[in-house]
């Protein structure tokens, strides 16, 4: 497509976007440190689309799409993520979730379909890309350092659910990546635990049990319902603490 005519503006982006990592994907507010207005840069940016020097891979986002053997490379998963994962103003960050996290700490082997991304604010499903993205309601993360200990209690609320996994070699995994924890983040574990449903409160009680941290475990156990039961496919092999905990 013919490319001519290129304004200074859109030289202007051209250049910030020729000076990111391959096919990274950009905002409109990815351009305020060039002082220029959103509508010049929305405006600029539907241009170079036109002319096919930029690629919209979803509203409001950009890249210059790399090319590969068989034609333009599509954004990758991280790519995807990075651009979707903006601290807000204000508010809870959001943070992957689901398939997708239990594979990158290999609970599973299954590659996910989608992106989940867990949010304080429900939203609606898009595509970006070839990706579908999903959106999980969640507490979310109050900070960055945060993230990795949601996303451990995330897995301990869908246990039954981890792809091609048995809720027993989850928790084994789990046990020991809990048991590694520094002990400030073993505590705030279990603050951000009461955010979470009872079962998964019961479950974090009894595999704080089994790595000799009793003493972190009572907010969990006042918490709970004594008369509830959790059915989560344990046995007392798996968990031989389980009946403390009501988990079945």
């Amino acid at each position: 497509m013919a490319r001519s005519r290129t304004s200074p503006t859109q030289q202007r982006l051209l250049q910030r976007l020729h000076q990111l990592s391959p096919g990274q994907i950009v905002r409109f507010s990815d351009f305020e440190e060039l002082g220029l207005s959103a509508p010049a840069v929305a405006s600029a940016l539907n241009r170079l689309t036109r002319t096919g020097q930029v690629q919209r891979v979803a509203k409001g986002r950009y890249r210059i799409a790399p090319t590969g053997r068989f034609g333009p490379v599509p954004p990758s998963e991280q790519q995807i993520l990075t651009s979707l994962l903006q601290a807000p103003a204000t508010g809870s960050l959001e943070y992957p979730t689901g398939a997708a996290i239990f594979n990158r700490l290999g609970l599973t082997t299954q590659l996910p379909r989608e992106i989940e991304i867990a949010t304080p604010r429900p939203k609606p499903a898009r595509q970006i890309g070839t990706v579908r993205v999903r959106y999980v309601r969640n507490a979310g993360a109050g900070r960055p350092e945060e993230i990795a200990l949601r996303q451990l209690l995330d897995v301990l609320r869908r246990i039954k659910r981890v792809p091609n996994a048995r809720p027993a070699n989850v928790l084994m995994q789990l046990r020991e990546k809990v048991r590694q924890l520094p002990a400030a983040q073993k505590r705030r574990l279990v603050d951000l635990a009461l955010t979470y449903n009872p079962a998964t409160r019961a479950l974090l009680g009894a595999l704080l049990e089994q790595v000799g941290e009793s003493t972190l475990t009572e907010p969990l156990r006042q918490s709970l319902n004594p008369l509830s039961t959790y059915r989560l496919g344990l046995s007392a092999a798996d968990l031989p603490n389980r009946d403390l905990w009501r988990i079945r």
